[in-house]
């Protein structure tokens, strides 16, 4: 926590450091945090097979594991901070496949260039999109991982993804964004599309040529492009909240 607050842009420091006193009364045996007898929102990142090999990916553990768990851990002490919102604090893997991404309403995927669902969990996401569950897609870039996640998604939405205009309600539901997307990890234009339903009800965040997930990972490496990573993080889940 302390890393976390250290790089944050001097108006979040106050919040960010009452959180990291008020953390420990939360910690539980084995060290992660919990509200004990209290629903609260829980981090779920999605696990994925396959064997592509992304920019960076020749490291540490899978390609669906990125930035896994400080990202997360993360993102929960700047909730924690920055909103009233109830957390868990758990760090959750489900795989598509599984029943319970039924019970909770976000789900993050990252590093989709090299994503190939299988058919039970196409039909699965499918289905919890249908139902209203949201969907973050993060950590991907260049022509052909858009074109793989484009393969992927197209069949299990009902229209094309489309890049989301500033003036979306996504980027003025919790913070005021002038503008997005101006940072980005790999020196390309970030575009942000969104994923919708039938009766054009924002589904999900496509986050293509960016990384949010390393602006949560590593906040001293770019103290703007962390800050907007935040920013935007908290902004998706309070929107997938509400609408």
């Amino acid at each position: 926590m302390k890393r976390l607050c250290k790089y944050f842009l001097p108006w979040f420091i106050p919040a960010l450091l009452l959180a990291q006193e008020s953390a420990p009364a939360l910690r539980g045996n084995n060290g992660a945090a919990h509200i004990p007898g209290a629903q609260g929102f829980t981090f779920v990142r999605i696990q994925w097979s396959g064997e592509g090999r992304g920019f960076f990916a020749g490291g540490n553990g899978p390609l669906w594991a990125h930035d896994f768990p400080t990202a997360e851990q993360n993102f929960y002490t700047a909730l924690h901070a920055l909103t009233t919102l109830p957390m868990t604090f758990e760090n959750k893997i489900l795989t598509l496949a599984d029943d319970a991404i039924f019970n909770y309403p976000l789900l993050y995927i990252c590093e989709v260039g090299y994503w190939i669902p299988e058919k039970k969990e196409a039909g699965r996401l499918q289905e919890y999109l249908q139902r209203g569950g949201f969907l973050i897609v993060d950590d991907f870039r260049g022509g052909l991982e858009w074109r793989n996640f484009y393969n992927q998604i197209q069949p299990l939405v009902a229209a094309p993804p489309r890049p989301l205009a500033l003036d979306h309600a996504v980027f003025h539901c919790f913070f005021e964004f002038e503008q997005v997307g101006n940072h980005s990890p790999y020196g390309m234009p970030p575009i942000f599309y969104g994923l919708y339903d039938d009766k054009n009800r924002l589904t999900g965040i496509v986050n293509y040529n960016n990384d949010i997930g390393d602006g949560w990972e590593w906040p001293e490496n770019d103290q703007e492009f962390s800050t907007e990573a935040f920013k935007l993080g908290i902004n998706y889940l309070i929107y997938a909240m509400t609408h």
